[in-house]
């Protein structure tokens, strides 16, 4: 008995030093290093400087060109045929490993605008998907290679998470959206391309004006409620071409989540009902683009389909409102700046305040990563900030109103083709909630990071220090 004894202790005792070892070799601490200390630091600095020097530059009259494309899939029974967006099954992406789509209650759509001067190209383009992924960029980019570049392509969502999923690799991406399918990625990259050759096709002489309207009663800050800090502000793009068709961007940063985890069907949630009342209403071609949503939800009267109706013909009428006062002019000054970033190591996974999962382990959950993309464009006074993340609506913030001083309009818009999760302010990263614990994966210096990066985007193209 005591010789089975001491061999179950020596097994037990050789079971809780492997366990420990598991543990060790399967957590990190947080880093706290100065981030402005690090290399990914400097290298990226670097890159923004020589991004600078090579912006892209125009003077002269505006050229626009418009464009949509209906991006629902089919659903059959019988055999599919993905490049005509036929699908036996595809999960809805947003809330959670998806659920089968088994229907449409409004269809879903892609969207461009082209932009020329002096034959300078660029192109806005958005869908009603809850991100842009980014290997439909990565395709997009090498099928219309020797047309447009990727700097030249301002990627955005609508961020409905009743949208097409199974697009997105890798264990988080199979999180959100399923099953990792190639063939819906390659039926939505020669979607997009073909929009964005439309909206190319379509350019003829246009005048262009931007403005902003306060709609404080459609969004809440959801980390923190009533006493948080609230980027309210609608701001809203205006495109006139030569044979009177307009097209409309609105940006705004509550996050398109009315439409809950029981429903089935596609839909646009709350910005396709925006998108729909504007085009109804005297707007040819009408686009949201989602703004700082990494710490704002919506808030409006109704239930499900009823305040996503609501919320969004209601911000639709606010936009009418700006709109229509706004002066357009045919004359342009375009500027574009495209740059990669460095990013610290993966600190993702909340095991407790000091723990995370491994970098090496997350790097297992998580798609592989490739050059991440930041993209700042300046029209007349307009400031336009393509970011591959969501920002706070209180990061946001400090931004928009320092522009404001400078007589400047801004748009900070998410999910351009790659995605960093949430980055929330870092007095928060400690704090329990799902947008700094579940989502923030790059430790609590990426905020100031990204922020210093976004300051330094528009002082670049405003030719000002802010």
């Amino acid at each position: 008995m005591g010789k089975w004894l001491r061999i179950l202790v020596k097994i037990f005792g050789a079971l809780i030093l492997l366990l420990i070892l598991l543990f060790f070799l399967a957590t990190s601490t947080i880093d706290t290093s100065p981030y402005f200390e690090t290399q990914y630091y400097r290298n990226t600095i670097e890159n923004i400087e020589e991004a600078v020097k090579n912006k892209t530059e125009a003077k002269g009259s505006l050229r626009a060109g418009f464009a949509r494309i209906n991006i629902t899939p089919k659903m059959v029974s019988g055999i599919p045929d993905p490049k005509k967006g036929q699908f036996n099954t595809i999960k809805m992406a947003g809330y959670g490993d998806g659920k089968i789509a088994t229907g449409v209650h409004d269809s879903l759509f892609a969207k461009a605008i082209a932009i020329d001067v002096n034959n300078e190209s660029i192109v806005l383009i958005n869908a009603d998907l809850v991100a842009i992924p980014e290997d439909v960029v990565i395709n997009v980019t090498e099928i219309l290679k020797g047309k447009i570049s990727r700097k030249q392509l301002f990627f955005g969502a609508t961020h409905t998470h009743s949208s097409i999923g199974n697009c997105m690799p890798g264990y988080v991406g199979k999180s959100f959206g399923g099953e990792y399918q190639p063939e819906v990625v390659a039926w939505l990259a020669q979607k997009f391309s073909d929009l964005i050759l439309k909206a190319l096709a379509d350019e003829q002489p246009a005048q262009f004006s931007s403005g902003y309207i306060k709609v404080p009663h459609l969004v809440r800050n959801r980390i923190i409620g009533e006493s948080g800090r609230l980027n309210d502000k609608l701001d809203l793009l205006s495109f006139i071409q030569e044979n009177g068709r307009r097209a409309s961007i609105g940006i705004f940063s509550a996050h398109a989540t009315v439409i809950g985890t029981d429903n089935e069907q596609y839909t646009g949630d709350y910005p396709g009902y925006f998108q729909r009342h504007l085009e109804k209403n005297g707007v040819d071609l009408a686009m949201f683009f989602a703004g700082t949503v990494g710490s704002h939800s919506n808030k409006g009267l109704g239930e499900k389909f009823d305040k996503a109706k609501y919320i969004g013909e209601t911000l639709a009428d606010s936009a009418q409102v700006a709109l229509n006062k706004m002066e357009h002019s045919e004359n342009m000054d375009l500027m574009a700046i495209s740059s990669e970033i460095e990013i610290p190591k993966l600190q993702f996974l909340y095991i407790s305040n000091r723990l995370r999962l491994s970098p090496y382990l997350g790097r297992k959950l998580m798609p592989k990563m490739n050059p991440v993309h930041v993209q700042g464009l300046k029209l007349n006074k307009l400031v336009w900030l393509a970011l591959p993340y969501e920002l706070s609506g209180e990061y946001g913030l400090d931004l928009k109103n320092a522009l404001e001083l400078q007589g400047y309009n801004s748009v900070l818009s998410s999910f351009n083709g790659q995605y960093l999760g949430y980055i929330v302010p870092q007095k928060y990263y400690y704090y329990d909630t799902y947008e700094a614990r579940l989502m923030g994966w790059y430790g609590p210096s990426m905020g100031d990071y990204l922020m210093e990066l976004n300051f330094n985007m528009a002082n670049a193209l405003t030719q000002t220090k802010l």
